[in-house]
């Protein structure tokens, strides 16, 4: 049944460590269509839904990437990465004045909804001049880029020892780690990203995803001709 599965869509549930890339690799190995694809990538540290689409559904990629987003974010205070989550190396300590954060937080998170100017992060499979801006940062060239994205709710979970928990649901191409990092700027200590996990995209909800061990075991796959009702 795996192997003829021509055309549809998989609401993969990304494990962290792994690159979007690996994922589909390891997925075209159980699956056998070389028509395959996915939808919004997720960086390695972050996890959550990785959209698959087989066949004929990869037509459906560009309504399906407008779709906005949900986050689960686990954040640090007081350091700053290069790469701005904990995959980087501490560039910055600085100590927490929690009585500080505590009285400017929601001030600040607030700022962060609506249409901003976002500041792109070197480390990013972004392109300038047709290579990712990784590849610069790598060789110590920094290339600024920003683009324009929308944030539509950010909400505080939690804040306890230095870690900060929220949810953020924006628009396609925002990068939860800038937001981070220039939230760890105005609050005067530093910030960068120790979870993140996609738990939305636009109906398709992490409750209804699926990992690799399900793939191998269940019929995962949402049939081409039913993906309308998501969309």
């Amino acid at each position: 049944m795996i192997n003829n599965i021509k055309s549809g869509l998989l609401i993969f549930n990304k494990p962290k460590g792994i690159t979007s890339n690996n994922a589909l690799k390891k997925i075209k190995n159980i699956i056998k269509n070389k028509k395959i694809g996915y939808i919004g990538s997720l960086d390695p540290i972050s996890s959550g839904i990785l959209l698959i689409a087989f066949g004929k559904t990869n037509k459906l990629f560009n309504k399906i990437i407008k779709k906005k987003k949900t986050y689960k974010v686990t954040a640090k205070l007081g350091e700053t990465t290069n790469t701005y989550d904990a995959y980087g190396y501490i560039i910055k300590k600085k100590k927490v004045k929690k009585k500080y954060v505590k009285n400017k937080i929601n001030k600040i998170i607030n700022k962060y909804k609506g249409k901003i100017l976002q500041n792109i992060p070197i480390y990013s499979a972004c392109k300038y001049k047709g290579k990712p801006l990784y590849k610069y940062a790598i060789k110590g060239i920094n290339i600024k880029k920003k683009k324009y994205i929308y944030i539509y709710k950010i909400n505080i979970n939690k804040i306890k020892n230095n870690i900060i928990k929220l949810t953020i649901k924006c628009s396609k191409g925002t990068y939860i780690r800038s937001i981070i990092n220039d939230i760890g700027k105005k609050l005067k200590c530093g910030a960068y990203i120790l979870n993140l996990k996609r738990i939305k995209i636009g109906k398709f909800t992490i409750k209804k995803s699926y990992n690799f061990n399900d793939i191998l075991k269940k019929k995962v796959i949402i049939n081409h001709n039913k993906i309308k009702k998501y969309l």
